[in-house]
């Protein structure tokens, strides 16, 4: 077996087994253009002789170091697997990402080679620590990145909403009566309020004091959060003494191949309803964009308010799964977040 960069014409090999690694399918074909091109990162995939013994086992330990760097140029050497690592951000801190190994290759340490590959890219570039996101169902993963000495730092939830007009506007009208708190979009003045309040958040030590970008997982820093009220992606509630007492992060900008997505990639409060005003804020702005752009497009269109979208990606708590249990819960999934210091 060797490990060697991809090449654009390993493309559809890989897709062959790339295609039903979830119940939904696998975004490989999404991304695998992006992963090539993307700067500070390494598209690496595993190959193989297919006209290996079937009883031939793939383990790198197991074969003479220099079988693992014979170059074979015949038609029978392909990609057996995939996986792709970034630096990201200032190059200090490395993401692992769409580890795939052909089904029969398994079992094999193909993939623990792959981790070993880019880790020791990570710690040739000057990385201090390397991440990943893993199901919680994903056990055989789990074990993987836990034997080499990754550690959970915190608990995800993804949560994929649609409510119609009327549904939103009744839970909306129900809890407005009880929750009579300020909500706003933050300024620049709120800054470091915004961060006093993360200094003393649980939610924000629990997370791992990071927040979600596609599928990525960065750390959540005073820097940051100017640069979120700067694009007025920040949201505030507030008590009457104008303290804040919850944050909400919102992106609005496309990722990979969706032209089109409202979400919420932090969200910390610590009341129920607290969040749940968070929630509906945020929801409303979403329904408030959608019904702009359609008036735009079609001002006849008579049900262009009818079905609006958000996605909850969010540190796990009880009561953020209290929360939206009253939306209409498209797709829902749990992940853990692993961490290994280089």
């Amino acid at each position: 077996m060797k490990i060697r960069l991809a090449k654009k014409s390993d493309r559809d090999i890989v897709l062959q087994f790339c295609t039903d690694t979830f119940t939904w399918g696998d975004y490989i074909d999404r991304v695998f253009d992006l992963w090539y091109h993307e700067p500070y990162g390494k598209l690496f995939v595993a190959e193989e002789d297919l006209n290996r013994n079937d009883n031939y086992v793939c383990d790198p330990s197991k074969q003479h170091k220099t079988d693992a760097i014979i170059t074979n140029t015949t038609a029978n050497v392909q990609p057996i697997a995939l996986s792709h690592v970034v630096l990201c951000p200032n190059k200090t801190r490395l993401w692992i990402e769409g580890i795939r190994v052909k089904q029969n290759y398994r079992r094999n340490k193909v993939a623990t080679a792959l981790i070993d590959e880019m880790l020791e890219y990570g710690r040739h570039q000057g990385a201090v620590e390397a991440s990943a996101i893993i199901s919680v169902n994903n056990m055989a993963s789990r074990l993987l990145f836990e034997n080499k000495g990754f550690n959970v730092v915190s608990k995800w939830g993804y949560y994929n909403i649609q409510i119609s007009n009327n549904e939103y506007n009744q839970i909306n009208n129900k809890n407005s009566s009880k929750d009579k708190v300020k909500k706003r979009i933050a300024t620049l003045e709120d800054a470091d309020d915004v961060w006093d309040y993360l200094q003393g958040s649980k939610t924000y030590r629990l997370s791992g004091k990071r927040y979600f970008e596609s599928w990525r997982w960065y750390p959540l820093d005073h820097k940051k959060i100017i640069d979120f009220v700067r694009h007025h992606k920040l949201i505030i509630v507030e008590n009457n003494n104008s303290m804040v007492e919850g944050v909400a992060i919102i992106n609005d900008t496309r990722y990979w191949d969706k032209t089109e997505v409202f979400q919420i990639v932090y969200l910390d409060a610590p009341l129920m309803s607290q969040s749940r005003n968070l929630v509906l804020f945020c929801v409303d702005l979403r329904t408030t964009s959608l019904s702009d752009n359609t008036h735009e497009n079609s001002k006849n269109n008579s049900n262009r308010h009818n079905l609006n979208q958000l996605q909850i990606i969010s540190y796990q708590t009880n009561e953020l799964s209290a929360i939206m249990s009253h939306f209409n819960i498209v797709e829902s999934a749990q992940f853990f977040l692993y961490y290994l210091s280089l």
